[in-house]
């Protein structure tokens, strides 16, 4: 394969990961991703690091990867609802979805998500080396959370997995992510967008020149956040990083 893959690549190898969720093919899973790698999933919270000496299992290698998949994909069915078209950005593809999570019990739960994929060349071929999932917490644990007998019984198991696969470490960094910068960093970049549109330069430098409009579907995950929007009247989805201290805008990314 050439040095450079084609857009066709990178989409086949983005899709790919959701078609393997989706029949619950591990093996396929796991053989997308690069010997170094991340998952941020959702952002906010503990990452998955791959290709680096995992303590648990006293190896360098993919075993924190597996243990994501068993902690939150082998359990559930997991389907994903595509919004927009895919977008291609260099090595980069970013997916605007809702994604369906059907747990246990029969308890179902949506989360709407703008995902970023980064890709890699291993030996030649393209690999994902980042997956950044920009997703809600709390909106999540409020569907699944009460006091029926299936939410209760989909409560225990998660927690019960999570101990046994993720520790207490990972469990406790997971409901750490709901703490994001949550409705503060949304005005912060809606107020960013507000000045690039009234050609405020310093603004409009930050969205690389871009003016974005009709902007929905606004996710605070962690230290970002992220919108759906047109520019030039064109699907685009901006992610923007904050510094938490000041709940400024410190860089941003517009894919279009």
């Amino acid at each position: 394969m050439s040095a450079n893959p084609s857009t066709d690549d990178l989409l086949a190898l983005a899709r790919s990961s959701p078609t393997a969720v989706a029949v619950h093919d591990k093996a396929a899973w796991l053989g997308l991703f690069a010997r170094q790698h991340i998952i941020e999933d959702p952002v906010g919270g503990r990452p998955v690091l791959g290709g680096l000496h995992d303590r648990k299992s006293g190896r360098r290698g993919g075993d924190p990867l597996a243990r994501f998949w068993d902690t939150f994909i082998a359990p559930n069915g997991i389907s994903f609802d595509i919004e927009n078209e895919d977008i291609v950005d260099g090595l980069h593809v970013v997916r605007d979805v809702t994604i369906e999570t059907r747990l246990s019990a029969g308890v179902v739960a949506r989360a709407p998500m703008h995902l970023l994929y980064e890709a890699t060349l291993d030996d030649g071929e393209p690999r994902i080396r980042r997956i950044a999932a920009h997703w809600e917490v709390t909106p999540m644990f409020a569907q699944v959370a009460g006091v029926s007998a299936e939410r209760l019984t989909v409560a225990a198991s998660m927690s019960a997995r999570m101990l046994r696969l993720q520790g207490l470490g990972g469990t406790l960094a997971f409901g750490k992510a709901a703490l994001s910068v949550g409705k503060r960093g949304k005005d912060a970049v809606r107020r960013l967008v507000d000045s690039a549109q009234r050609g405020d330069a310093d603004a409009l430098k930050m969205l690389g020149g871009n003016v974005i409009t009709d902007l929905t579907k606004v996710i605070a995950a962690g230290d970002a956040v992220t919108a759906t929007g047109t520019v030039d009247g064109a699907h685009a989805v901006l992610f923007a990083y904050l510094d938490r201290r000041t709940m400024r805008v410190v860089s941003a990314d517009v894919y279009r």
